[in-house]
């Protein structure tokens, strides 16, 4: 989940911002702005329930980054969480969802971008540098967000599929569950993704999941994602091969944009990033600061899903109120330096993200 209301608040400002009309001279006021619409306590945007991980993604920091302890998050810290969280109302998700047709874009077909402004919006993703399916509290903790009428959603490798356990999972009303494709050959999917990887097998598992879902008559929503590494398009296009595949089927099945492409350039595999950036994260700044936070296995809070180490820590959730810490004066400052541009030496958004920060759009 994450601030729509910030979000539509803001929104002539950013249109504003982006197309250059605003200077450096107006930066103090853009931060007051913001800060006016800031909430008083933090929506949630993904808790990593486990960063245990048996893949060797080549576009994961993880496999090469990753300095923090091995744990799955300990179910008491996982309830502090969600018992200081309230599902988003119906009538806050139809304005939200007006607003995106009618200002963002209105088609409903399958894609990154609906995916954000649809699923996300309204869910907390339970995923972070780990593998969701080797978390074994994973179907409790979709049960108790189930009872506090929060929806759940994780990314996963289909080859990590165990039918017994995607059925806790289903009987636990899991909102969506993602399966990550990177390609429909099996040599190249382990290229990608590490020995454990094999397209071939993904595939039988995820139709047995199908069919476990038909059986069970449950609710999830089943969704297939393949990776867009080098930007090919056209009839025999492995993303078009993707997309047929899945069709008639019971999912939702789209065509991912590259994350993460600072990392791949920086290890020397420029060929691996070429893939066109079509999400809405290319065309806007970050916004994370003022609408989300991201809680890490062993508690603690940082500003999103790229900060692996924590480098960024607010606070911990087992040791202060996720209010107390969004208010911080250690947050604010982190706010300040998305619009003002005085970074300090260690500030990650600028020197280790893709995302535009609100400061690169004020000229001088």
């Amino acid at each position: 989940m994450y601030d729509t209301n910030f979000f539509m608040s803001t929104f002539k400002l950013k249109r504003k911002i982006v197309s250059r009309e605003a200077t450096i001279r107006d930066s103090e006021e853009i931060y007051q702005i913001f800060n006016q619409n800031l909430i008083s306590s933090p929506f949630v945007f993904n808790i990593e329930t486990t960063n245990f991980c048996n893949m060797m993604c080549i576009m994961c920091q993880r496999t090469n980054e990753l300095e923090r302890p091995l744990m799955h998050m300990d179910m008491q810290t996982f309830k502090n969480i969600i018992e200081q969280l309230t599902p988003r109302t119906p009538d806050d998700y139809q304005r939200w969802q007006k607003f995106v047709r009618e200002q963002l874009f209105d088609n409903s077909a399958p894609s990154e971008n609906n995916f954000y402004y649809q699923v996300i919006s309204k869910s907390i993703t339970l995923h972070g540098f780990g593998e969701p399916l080797l978390d074994p509290m994973l179907p409790g903790r979709v049960a108790l967000m189930t009872q506090r009428q929060i929806p759940s959603y994780f990314s996963c490798n289909p080859n990590n599929i165990r039918l017994d356990f995607i059925k806790e999972l289903f009987q636990a009303k899991i909102g969506y569950i993602k399966f990550a494709m990177d390609s429909l050959d099996d040599a190249r999917a382990r290229e990608i993704r590490g020995r454990k990887a094999d397209f071939t097998r993904a595939y039988e598992l995820i139709k047995e999941v199908l069919e476990l879902k038909e059986a069970m008559r449950a609710g999830t929503v089943i969704v297939i994602t393949m990776l867009d590494f080098i930007g090919a398009n056209g009839p025999d296009s492995e993303p078009k091969r993707f997309l047929d595949l899945w069709q008639g089927k019971d999912v939702y099945a789209y065509v991912k944009s590259l994350d993460n492409k600072w990392l791949l350039k920086r290890k020397g595999e420029h060929e691996e990033a070429k893939g066109k950036d079509n999400s809405h994260y290319s065309k806007q700044y970050c916004e994370f600061p003022w609408t989300s936070i991201t809680v890490l296995a062993d508690g603690s809070v940082v500003p999103c899903t790229q900060d692996i180490n924590g480098l960024w820590t607010f606070g911990n959730v087992n040791e202060e109120p996720l209010a107390n810490i969004w208010q911080s004066p250690k947050y604010q400052e982190f706010r300040r330096m998305h619009v003002m541009g005085n970074f300090s030496p260690d500030f990650m958004c600028h020197s280790k993200c893709d995302l535009n920060l609100a400061c690169y759009f004020l000229e001088s």
